[in-house]
C-alpha cells in the first residue's frame, strides 16, 4: 500500500507541473476542459498523498485547488451547454 500512496504523489506532481508547463507555454488555456480535469485530477492524487504523510498545509492547498478545478469544469460545462 505505502508504493500506491507514493506512487499517487509523484503521479498527481507530474501531472500539476505538466499541466503548469502547457499552460505557461500557451499549449492549453485555462479554459480548456482537459487543462482542468489535469489539475482536479494532479489535486486529488496530492491529496491522497498528503493524507498518508498527514501534511494539513499541503491537504489543505490541494483540496482548494480540487476545489477551483471543479468549479472551473463546472462553468466550462454551462458555457458548453449556453452555445448550444
Amino acid at each position: 500500500m505505502d508504493i500506491i500512496l507514493q506512487a499517487a504523489g509523484w503521479i498527481g506532481a507530474a501531472a500539476l507541473l505538466i499541466a503548469f508547463y502547457l499552460n505557461s507555454s500557451g499549449k492549453l488555456t485555462a479554459d480548456n476542459k482537459m487543462y482542468q480535469l489535469t489539475n482536479l485530477g494532479a489535486a486529488v492524487l496530492l491529496t491522497i498523498n498528503a493524507i498518508y504523510i498527514n501534511s494539513l498545509p499541503f491537504i489543505i492547498i490541494n483540496v482548494f485547488w480540487a476545489g477551483v478545478a471543479l468549479l472551473s469544469l463546472v462553468r466550462l460545462v454551462r458555457l458548453v451547454r449556453l452555445n448550444r
